[in-house]
C-alpha cells in the first residue's frame, strides 16, 4: 500500500512540475488608443490566462471584473492627458489622404505616444535593469512605434506582431513580404487601387507608395531608435527586432479580402470581438427599435470619427432623406441634436452588436471599419458605406465588391443618391442573399480562431522564436530581393550588345556606301 502511495505521489508531482513548466510569462503591448485596435485580441488574452499562463497587458482599455494575481492590466491611458485628438471627418472634407497624414502627423504623433509609454511607471519599474521581471514572449501592436520592440530585447524573448487591420506597406517590405502599389489590398493608396489601371495612376500609387516607405525607415525609425535607446540604453538596430519577429497575428477574413501572397509567419484570424453574450439596450432605445414594424437604419461613424463633425449641409442631407424614408433611425451622434426628424433616435454611445443583433434592423450605414465589417457580416445586415480615413476606403470598396453593400462619397453626397443606395440596399434580396454565403463562408474553419492563436503562442515559445517561418527575403538588400542588380547588369549588357552590332552595321553600311561611291566614279573616269 505504501509502495502505491508513494507511487502515486511521485507521478503527481511529475504532472504539477509539468504542469508549472508549461506556465509561460507573457508581456502584451497594444498601444493605440482606439477601443477597435484593442477588442480583437481581448479574447486571446483571456485564453491565454485560461490555459494557466501568466499574463501583463499594457492598454488602454482594460478588461473589466478581472480579479487574478496572474492577469496584470496596466491602463496606459492615465498617462496621455488631454491628447488633442485628430479630427478625420474634417481631414476628409479638406481632401487629405492618408499618406497625407502619414507625412504630416505621424512622426510627432508616434513619438508622442511612444514615449509617454516607455515613461510611464509601472512601466518603467518593470523593464528597468534592477528589475527581476521575466518573460518568455512579448506581442505587442504592429504599426509605427517601433520603439516597442526594445522589450524583446530587454527581457531576451521572442516578439509577435499585432495588427488589427491588416499589415502597413512598411512592415510588409521590412518582412520580406511583397508591396505592391496598386494592388487593391494596399489600403494605404485609399481608393486609388484596383485591377487594369491607367498607367499614370499606377505610376502615381509606386512613387507615393515607395516615399512613404522610405519616409518611415529614414525618419520614424531614427527617431523611435533614439527614443529607445534614451529609455533601455544600447539597443540593437529597431528594423533587426522587427526583421526577427516570430509570427504576426492579423485581423481579416480571407474571403472578404483581396487575395495576394501570404508570408509564412502570418496568420489569419477574424469575428474574434463578436460578443457572446450580447450588451443589453436602454429601455427607451429597446422600445423604439420593438415599435420599428417598418424596420429600422442604423447609423455611425464609429469610435474614431464623429458624426457630429459632419458639415451643417451633409448632415442635412441625411435628416431631408431620413425624414421621408417609412423606416426608423438609430444614429450614433455625439452631442446634442436640435431638429432631427421625429423617426430619429439618437445616442452617443450605443451598444452596436445588441442593434445589429435585432430582427427588424434594415441597413447599416458606417464609415468602413474592419469590425464594423465583421460584425455586419455576422448578423447578416446589408451595409451603406461612407470611408472616412486609413483602410476604410478599402473596406468599403471590398464590401461592395462582394455584393453586400453599397458606397457613396461622403464629402459630394446628394440626396437622390442616398435615398436610391438605401431603398437598393433594402429592398434587393440580393445582398442578403451574398451575405449569408459570406457569413457561411467565414465561419466554415476547422479550429476555434482564438485557440488557434494561443496555440500559437505557446508554440513560438517552444521552438524559442520559430526562427524557421521568417522570410530570408527580410534580410536582403531591396536590390537583391527584386534582382534589380541583375537587370541593371542584363540591361548594360543586352545595350552594350545592342550598341556595337548598331555601331557595327553603321559602319558596314558606310562601307558598303563608299564602296558603291567608289565604283561609280571608277565607271564613270
Amino acid at each position: 500500500m505504501k509502495h502505491h502511495l508513494s507511487s502515486l505521489l511521485l507521478v503527481l508531482c511529475v504532472l504539477y512540475i509539468a504542469k508549472q513548466s508549461a506556465c509561460y510569462k507573457i508581456l502584451a503591448i497594444v498601444l493605440s488608443s482606439s477601443y477597435s485596435h484593442q477588442i480583437p485580441y481581448r479574447r486571446l488574452w483571456l485564453e491565454l490566462h485560461k490555459r494557466g499562463h501568466e499574463v501583463v497587458l499594457a492598454t488602454w482599455h482594460p478588461i473589466p471584473n478581472i480579479k487574478s494575481p496572474n492577469f496584470t492590466q496596466i491602463d496606459i491611458s492615465q498617462y496621455y492627458g488631454n491628447i488633442k485628438r485628430l479630427d478625420f471627418v474634417q481631414m476628409r472634407f479638406e481632401g487629405k489622404r492618408w499618406l497625407d497624414i502619414v507625412g504630416e502627423e505621424m512622426l510627432p504623433v508616434t513619438e508622442v505616444f511612444a514615449e509617454k509609454l516607455l515613461n510611464s511607471t509601472e512601466l518603467r519599474k518593470l523593464y528597468a535593469p534592477e528589475s527581476n521581471a521575466t518573460f518568455d514572449v512579448f506581442l505587442t501592436e504592429f504599426l509605427c512605434t517601433p520603439s516597442t520592440y526594445a522589450f524583446a530585447h530587454r527581457f531576451n524573448v521572442p516578439m509577435i506582431g499585432l495588427s488589427s487591420f491588416g499589415l502597413i506597406a512598411f512592415n510588409e517590405h521590412a518582412l520580406g513580404g511583397l508591396v505592391l502599389p496598386s494592388h487593391e489590398y494596399t489600403w494605404e493608396m485609399e481608393d486609388n487601387t484596383g485591377t487594369n489601371l491607367p498607367f499614370m495612376k499606377r505610376l502615381c500609387n509606386f512613387i507615393n507608395m515607395w516615399h512613404t516607405v522610405y519616409y518611415i525607415y529614414h525618419e520614424l525609425i531614427p527617431q523611435q531608435q533614439k527614443l529607445a535607446e534614451k529609455y533601455f540604453g544600447p539597443v540593437p538596430p529597431l528594423l533587426d527586432l522587427l526583421k526577427n519577429v516570430s509570427l504576426v497575428f492579423i485581423n481579416q477574413a480571407d474571403v472578404m479580402i483581396a487575395a495576394r501572397p501570404k508570408l509564412a509567419n502570418i496568420i489569419t484570424f477574424t469575428t474574434t470581438h463578436i460578443e457572446k453574450k450580447l450588451t443589453a439596450l436602454p429601455k427607451d432605445l429597446q422600445a423604439f427599435l420593438d415599435g420599428a414594424t417598418n424596420g429600422f437604419i442604423y447609423f455611425s461613424l464609429g469610435s474614431n470619427a464623429r458624426s457630429a463633425s459632419l458639415p451643417l449641409e451633409i448632415r442635412r442631407v441625411f435628416c431631408d432623406v431620413f425624414a421621408k424614408l417609412p423606416y426608423r433611425v438609430v444614429w450614433k451622434f455625439e452631442e446634442d441634436f436640435p431638429g432631427k426628424p421625429d423617426n430619429v433616435y439618437v445616442g452617443k454611445w450605443l451598444p452596436q452588436q445588441t442593434i445589429l443583433a435585432h430582427p427588424n434592423i434594415k441597413l447599416f450605414i458606417y464609415q468602413g471599419g474592419l469590425q464594423s465589417s465583421e460584425e455586419s457580416v455576422h448578423y447578416g445586415v446589408p451595409v451603406l458605406g461612407f470611408a472616412i480615413f486609413a483602410d476604410q476606403d478599402y473596406q468599403v470598396a471590398r464590401m461592395e465588391a462582394l455584393g453586400i453593400g453599397k458606397r457613396l462619397e461622403i464629402t459630394t453626397l446628394k440626396k437622390d443618391e442616398l435615398e436610391n443606395a438605401i431603398t437598393e440596399l433594402i429592398t434587393n434580396k440580393k445582398y442578403k442573399e451574398r451575405l449569408h454565403y459570406i457569413r457561411n463562408v467565414v465561419q466554415d474553419t476547422p479550429y476555434d480562431a482564438v485557440e488557434n492563436l494561443a496555440w500559437w503562442t505557446e508554440y513560438v515559445i517552444r521552438t524559442k522564436g520559430a526562427p524557421h517561418l521568417r522570410s530570408s527575403l527580410a534580410f536582403q538588400p531591396w536590390y537583391q530581393r527584386c534582382d534589380m542588380d541583375i537587370v541593371v547588369f542584363l540591361t548594360i549588357v543586352i545595350f552594350l550588345i545592342a550598341s556595337t552590332i548598331f555601331h557595327l552595321i553603321v559602319k558596314i553600311v558606310i562601307y558598303v556606301h563608299k564602296k558603291i561611291k567608289s565604283t561609280e566614279k571608277q565607271k564613270i573616269s
